[in-house]
């Protein structure tokens, strides 16, 4: 675990994101549908006992997400913990980040 509170594999992704924002000011739309994605095809990664919705909308307002993009990215997480389906575009549908998921 990191000092965000996340676990090593979900800090990097979030970091990566981040990246992301501050290159173009926002969180684009292909990079919404790899999140939405990545919590689809590796669900374990964002599994309730691995990722709070506290913790990540602490790790999103700190790598610079807007409140609006906060909002979304935990509600995509509350979604993909309580099994329900999030419908990333079509080009990436089996996207995966390379972090693999630590104990």
């Amino acid at each position: 675990m990191s000092n965000s509170g996340l676990p090593a594999d979900v800090d990097e992704i979030m970091d990566l994101i981040g990246s992301w924002v501050e290159m173009s000011g926002y969180l684009k739309w292909n990079e919404q549908a790899k999140i939405k994605a990545d919590m689809m095809n590796v669900r374990h990664r964002w599994s309730s006992s691995r990722v709070s919705s506290e913790t990540l909308r602490g790790k999103c307002q700190a790598i610079g997400l807007v409140d609006d993009e906060t909002t979304k990215v935990v509600e995509w997480l509350h979604a993909a913990q309580e099994g329900r389906q999030l419908s990333p575009h079509g080009s990436y549908r089996d996207f995966r980040f390379n972090q693999e998921p630590t104990p």
